[in-house]
């Protein structure tokens, strides 16, 4: 349980400072912008973290049916994403990060001088704008949180059910957390109940870490985060 709660704060930049990615909707045909930082953590921080645009390593843009749309990117930062999305998955990485006696350095173990503990990290997330029965399936292979229902109707104080899968597959035991805070592991299936506590810009989260296999880092540590918007009260 503990390793689970570590795993879940690691982030794009292998600090175990909480820090969150989500997608912003902006303004008239700005469309939307991928954002890391702590303007939505109850952590202290700055409110935007600046990130290398290459760090973004696939992007999808969906319509209603769940099928991929044309949309047009920025090359810079903040990348942005403009198009008719119903749905918005993007997948980053910062590479490997090794923690040593002088800092945490972002090199693979073999390139660490005196390494103690290493990772690869992933951090995908997903902003949901529109709703249909085809976004309740995974449209990932990532580490992804998946709503059963459409999170967008519902209101303060209601629960929602996600099902977190990786490789499509549901994954058991998985910490989720909202708005920073642990509510529970994922069951057998996979899926998980998490209430609401309020309206606006909804944050939730989930971590799972399984070994390196190619040696290069002790760890590989994939993070999705899930974006909505709920009416205000």
């Amino acid at each position: 349980m503990k390793r689970l709660l570590l795993a879940a704060v690691l982030v794009l930049s292998g600090s175990a400072h909480a820090h969150d990615l989500w997608l912003e909707r902006e303004g008239q045909g700005e469309g939307i912008g991928l954002y890391y930082g702590h303007k939505h953590s109850l952590h202290g921080g700055a409110k935007f973290l600046e990130y290398q645009p290459e760090w973004v390593r696939e992007a999808l843009c969906l319509d209603a049916s769940g099928q991929e749309s044309a949309f047009q990117a920025s090359g810079t930062y903040p990348y942005r994403i403009r198009g008719k999305c119903a749905a918005v998955c993007v997948l980053t990485s910062s590479g490997y990060w090794t923690k040593t006696p002088y800092g945490t350095e972002n090199v693979s173990k073999a390139e660490a001088r005196m390494p103690l503990e290493s990772w690869l990290s992933y951090e995908s997330v997903k902003r949901i704008d529109r709703w249909s029965a085809a976004l309740a399936e995974p449209l990932t292979a990532w580490l992804e949180m998946t709503p059963l229902v459409d999170p967008t109707s519902l209101r303060e104080g209601r629960k929602l059910r996600l099902r977190v899968s990786f490789d499509r597959r549901p994954v058991e035991g998985v910490v989720v957390t909202y708005d920073g805070k642990p509510r529970g592991q994922t069951g057998r299936d996979g899926e998980i109940n998490i209430r609401l506590r309020h309206g606006g810009f909804q944050v939730i989260q989930a971590s799972l870490s399984r070994p390196d296999v190619s040696g290069k880092a002790d760890e590989i540590v994939h993070s999705a985060n899930l974006n909505f918007e709920l009416p205000e009260e």
